[in-house]
C-alpha cells in the first residue's frame, strides 16, 4: 500500500518538473491537495532562515483560519526552507494522512525550489550588472513578443534610444567609478520618469532603450523632453563637476515608422545620430 502510494507521489512530482511556470506549479500542488486529501487553501512561503523573513511566493484564499492551519516546514538548504500552511476543515481526515502529505509536500518542494532557483539565475543573465536594468539580451528574447501583441491590438508603440553625449570623454578625464556613477544616474532617471507598463533596457555602453507601450509620438516626445531635462538635473545632484553633461534622444514610433522590431530600433537609433549630429542634447524624431 505505501509502495504504491509513494509510486503515485513519484509520477506526480515527475509532472510537476514539466510544469513551465511558478504559478502553474503552484496551482497544481492546490488541485493535487485538494483532490487527494480534501484541503481548501494553501499559503506558500519561501523562508530565509538566517533572519526568519519571510516571502509569501503563493496564497489560495486571503484569510486563513489560524486554528485549522496544518504547518509543514520543508528545509530545502542550510539558509532556505519553504514553509506550506494548509487549511481544511476535515482535521481528522488531515491528521490521518499527514505522514502521507509530508511525504508528498517533500518531493514537491524540492521541485519548486529547484524551478525558483533556475528562474532566478535566468533573470541575473537578463540585468545589467551596472545599472540594474534589463540587459541586451532581455531584449533580443522578449521585444518581439512586446512589439507583437501591440500590432494585434492596433496600439502604437514608441521605442526611445537614449545615448549619453560625449562618454567617452568622461571615463578619458575622470575614471569609470564615476562613469558607472554615470550610468547609474541615467538609469534611475529612466526608471523614475516612465511607467510600469515600460520597458528600460540597457544596450550596451553608453546607449538605453526606453520601450513605450500605447504610445503615439507626440507623447513619445513628451517623456523623452521630460527624461532629458530630468537627467541633467539629477547629475547635477550626483557630480556638480559633470552638470553640463546631457543625453541625445531617437524616437520612433510603431506602426508610423515601421512594423517588425528591427526596422524600429534601427529608425530609432537613426534618429538618435540625427541628434547627435545637430549639436546633443535634443531630441529627434524618425521621419
Amino acid at each position: 500500500m505505501m509502495s504504491q502510494v509513494c509510486e503515485d507521489i513519484a509520477i506526480q512530482n515527475e509532472n510537476l518538473k514539466l510544469v513551465r511556470t511558478l504559478e502553474e506549479i503552484y496551482e497544481e500542488i492546490l488541485d493535487y491537495l485538494k483532490k487527494e486529501f480534501n484541503i481548501d487553501d494553501i499559503e506558500i512561503t519561501l523562508v530565509d532562515r538566517d533572519d526568519n523573513s519571510e516571502d509569501i511566493l503563493f496564497k489560495s484564499n486571503e484569510v486563513l483560519d489560524e486554528e485549522s492551519n496544518f504547518v509543514f516546514e520543508l528545509i530545502q538548504s542550510e539558509h532556505t526552507e519553504i514553509k506550506i500552511i494548509i487549511k481544511s476543515f476535515d482535521n481528522e481526515l488531515m491528521n490521518k494522512n499527514k505522514f502521507v502529505m509530508n511525504l508528498a509536500l517533500q518531493a514537491f518542494s524540492q521541485t519548486l525550489y529547484n524551478k525558483l532557483l533556475k528562474d532566478k539565475l535566468k533573470d541575473l543573465t537578463l540585468i545589467d550588472n551596472v545599472t540594474g536594468l534589463y540587459n541586451r539580451h532581455y531584449l533580443d528574447n522578449y521585444a518581439d513578443k512586446i512589439l507583437s501583441l501591440s500590432n494585434r491590438e492596433h496600439k502604437k508603440i514608441a521605442f526611445v534610444k537614449v545615448g549619453i553625449d560625449q562618454f567617452k570623454a568622461v571615463i578619458d578625464e575622470f575614471d569609470y567609478s564615476v562613469g558607472d556613477k554615470v550610468l547609474k544616474t541615467l538609469a534611475k532617471t529612466l526608471k523614475d520618469t516612465v511607467r510600469n507598463s515600460d520597458i528600460v533596457v540597457k544596450i550596451d555602453g553608453d546607449e538605453f532603450l526606453v520601450i513605450l507601450p500605447n504610445t503615439p509620438q507626440e507623447s513619445a516626445l513628451k517623456k523623452a523632453e521630460w527624461i532629458r531635462k530630468s537627467y541633467q538635473l539629477n547629475l547635477a545632484k550626483v557630480l556638480p563637476d559633470l552638470r553640463s553633461n546631457s543625453i541625445s534622444i531617437g524616437i520612433s514610433t510603431s506602426p508610423t515608422n515601421a512594423d517588425n522590431f528591427e526596422k524600429l530600433y534601427h529608425a530609432a537609433d537613426k534618429a538618435l545620430y540625427e541628434a547627435k549630429y545637430e549639436g546633443r542634447n535634443c531630441c529627434v524624431t524618425a521621419s
